[in-house]
């Protein structure tokens, strides 16, 4: 009989929590990723996180708020509140993971009306219902429960 042991090494950059955060990697001009990790099918998230963000260039234009949200209304996915920063703009998504595998969702944001839309594609993956509860990235809050037949009558 050998009893053989089993140790796991995690390198220094992986600790719990450390490096947890959404990933936000600039792609070409005008296009954002945003790595959201792993979501649960048919939880509705509030997703926060912050991109670079340039103050706006158009002078002719009088606006307030730091942005424009652009593009058209997606049911899915949809900014529901933002506010700008020192170096950049403070994003709350509102998004519903609502297929299995891999979900990719856009978002577009412009300094005024006649900017040009910064478009950020959030990435995530999506765990079936009995995969597991993954662990959620800094930033991300499960807010509901949608698509289940017994939860469809409490909300």
């Amino acid at each position: 009989f050998v009893c053989l042991e089993h140790h796991v090494h995690f390198s220094g950059g992986s600790g719990f929590g450390k490096d947890n955060n959404i990933m936000i990697q600039p792609q070409r001009h005008g296009h954002i990723d945003a790595h959201l990790g792993f979501l649960q099918l048919y939880h509705r998230y509030h997703v926060e996180f912050s991109v670079p963000w340039n103050t706006c260039i158009h002078p002719d234009e009088k606006t307030v708020a730091p942005a424009v949200i652009a593009g058209s209304h997606n049911a899915n996915c949809h900014i529901v509140d933002f506010a700008q920063e020192k170096d950049g703009l403070r994003l709350k998504v509102e998004l519903l993971a609502y297929k299995e595998k891999i979900l990719k969702e856009n978002v577009e944001v412009m300094c005024c009306p006649s900017g040009t839309p910064l478009k950020i594609v959030l990435n995530a993956r999506v765990l079936a219902k009995d995969k597991g509860t993954p662990l959620l990235r800094n930033g991300i809050r499960s807010i509901a429960v949608e698509g289940t037949n017994e939860d469809e009558m409490s909300e």
